[in-house]
């Protein structure tokens, strides 16, 4: 280890005016809860899920709770997002024109699981039209599944309008090596 001050100076940890963080290297986190509450309302408000029996679709956001933020601790990602969502819902059975509402429920979407293994709970308010839950509780749940994953797609590559902080944009995507043709790779040059 060198002496303070004897440092190389391409150092990525020396202390720089500018207070660029270059290359991710210290400790940042960015909020992303409000980007991804705005992010929910366009991806799962509006699924349609439609079969011979009936129609169904997600009506309304009626509350989401959590949080959701994007870290960097020497060049790395982590990402961290814990939500409760939920959604209503309402339908239409064909044959009779009956109109019915619901819930869908998502107890716990967070890193720990798997979109796929993401608890979805889907009911009815009272009255017949089994027909719709079930409609909903299949075909309904595969789409918003989907959906959450088009958003932790959107959350992890960073493309899409994750909140600024005081110093730039989020750069919560990972970094592609180019090659200098001496075999060393270099991280390119951030933008300022």
């Amino acid at each position: 280890m060198a002496k303070w001050g004897q440092g190389d100076p391409r150092w990525i940890v020396e202390e720089r005016e500018d207070g660029t963080n270059v290359n991710n290297w210290h400790w940042m986190e960015r909020d992303a809860t409000s980007w991804s509450k705005g992010k929910f309302q366009e991806l799962l408000v509006g699924i349609v899920v439609e079969n011979d029996a009936g129609r169904g679709e997600i009506s309304k956001l009626k509350q989401v709770e959590g949080e959701a933020s994007c870290s960097s601790r020497k060049g790395k990602l982590i990402f961290f997002y814990e939500w409760y969502i939920k959604l209503g819902w309402k339908g239409i059975v064909k044959e009779s024109g009956v109109k019915h509402k619901g819930l869908i429920e998502i107890p716990n979407l967070s890193e720990e699981n798997e979109v796929d293994d993401t608890e979805v709970n889907v009911s009815k308010k009272k009255g017949d039209g089994d027909i719709l839950k079930d409609l909903m509780k299949t075909a309904g749940t595969a789409k918003v599944r989907q959906a959450l994953g088009d958003y932790l797609k959107a959350l992890k590559t960073g493309k899409e309008g994750i909140p600024l902080n005081q110093r730039g944009p989020l750069f919560c995507v990972p970094f592609k090596l180019h090659c200098t043709g001496l075999g060393n790779p270099v991280l390119p040059r951030q933008p300022y």
